[in-house]
């Protein structure tokens, strides 16, 4: 069955929508995600609504895809390699596979997702977020910005908020740019932008991680009683972990509007540095942006 020529409200059945002349097959598009949310009549939809802003944050970046077939907190897969799956109206990015495995080609053909359709077929697909690099298709060695994750070990996003007013600090005083957001989860991101850094090869770090890691020891100074740079969890007590380790080439992140897999239906969500204050909650909820 036909389900619409554009999604605009409550999806009742499985069919094929037409998105700018690409054809999209929905299935299971009452399949109940969270309780009263279900993946058409909201997660389908709401990236419907967002689609022009998740676009522009993840253009040309090659992107791995997280997929959760029957519930946000139940085990999920990782697809890197197409392998012809696509879309017609999706792009690909196709670079040497880092690690030879039997019964393996040796280049991976990642998914690039530069328009609506794409965006909600990966979404039909079962992704619940979208997770790009941090550099383009155009110069994938090189990153536009560089992460910096705050992850706290014991869900006390007030440490999060002291966190980041310190790292805010570090930056203003360095004269630096930075963009931060909520990670959907817990924590908290930091986008720091960048030009001219390189990703290492193989085992050896890049300009990028290392320039990462002297970030996170600045910030760590600052703040050194509720902060850590251990990797082990079990290390690191009630700190928050300063994690510069997401910067390595085809590591990705949780794009800004991207929704998460969460025991709750939470959105990664952009904030400017005015808005971190006490009064800041982790999270936006799904049903509320």
């Amino acid at each position: 069955m036909l389900a619409s020529s554009k999604i605009d409200g409550r999806i009742m059945y499985d069919g094929t929508v037409n998105i700018d002349g690409c054809a999209v097959e929905l299935t299971n598009v009452e399949h109940e995600l969270w309780p009263g949310i279900n993946k058409a009549a909201d997660l389908l939809s709401y990236y419907n609504t967002v689609a022009d802003y998740i676009l522009y944050h993840i253009q040309n970046r090659p992107l791995s895809l997280h997929v959760k077939p029957y519930s946000p907190t139940a085990p999920g897969l990782y697809i890197k390699d197409m392998e012809g799956r696509q879309p017609e109206c999706a792009e690909i990015f196709s670079t040497k596979r880092k690690h030879p495995a039997p019964g393996k080609r040796n280049t991976i053909d990642y998914l690039v997702c530069n328009n609506k359709a794409t965006l909600l077929w990966i979404i039909n697909l079962g992704c619940l977020d979208i997770n790009p690099w941090s550099s383009t298709t155009t110069d994938s060695t090189h990153p536009d910005y560089i992460v910096i994750d705050l992850d706290p070990s014991e869900n006390d996003f007030k440490k999060v908020i002291t966190t980041a007013q310190a790292a805010k600090e570090f930056f203003d005083k360095h004269k630096l740019k930075a963009f931060v957001k909520t990670s959907g989860k817990t924590g908290m991101h930091i986008l720091v932008p960048c030009e001219g850094f390189k990703f290492g090869e193989g085992k050896q770090k890049g300009e990028a991680r290392i320039i990462a890691e002297n970030i996170c020891d600045q910030i760590h100074q600052l703040v050194p009683d509720i902060t850590t740079l251990k990797v082990s969890k079990n290390s690191r007590g009630d700190k928050v972990y300063v994690d510069p380790s997401q910067n390595d080439l085809a590591d990705t992140m949780a794009s800004a509007y991207s929704c998460r897999p969460y025991h709750v239906p939470t959105v990664s969500t952009p904030l400017e540095w005015k808005e971190i204050t006490d009064n800041l909650y982790r999270s936006s909820l799904l049903l509320e942006t």
